[in-house]
């Protein structure tokens, strides 16, 4: 499967996230004024749902939050302390319930 370039963007003035429209390249970095993009890890949940960056991934009761890990190059799942990198494996097991920044879990 051929990678896409997906995003999402959470506006912070209307607390919404949403499909961008327009996205400006800057200095190599995308930007959108108040806003952070949230973009796609190519992973999707056992509904077949896409996973995009701050992603909270339910199994059961328990949560885990998607992130991009910098230094790693490669997406990662949380859930307290410890990280591992995230994998079609793990994620055709969870349900995406949310983003953080739609309830504030963003840290």
């Amino acid at each position: 499967m051929a990678s896409r370039f997906k995003f999402k963007v959470w506006d912070n003035k209307k607390k919404l996230l949403t499909r961008p429209g327009t996205v400006n390249f800057v200095k190599g970095e995308f930007t959108i004024p108040d806003c952070v993009i949230l973009q796609f890890t190519s992973f999707t949940d056992m509904m077949d749902q896409e996973i995009y960056e701050q992603d909270i991934l339910l199994i059961g009761k328990k949560k885990y939050r998607v992130y991009w890990h910098k230094s790693e190059m490669t997406w990662q799942y949380t859930s307290g302390s410890s990280s591992k990198k995230l994998n079609q494996r793990f994620t055709e097991t969870t349900v995406r319930g949310y983003n953080a920044y739609e309830r504030e879990e963003v840290g």
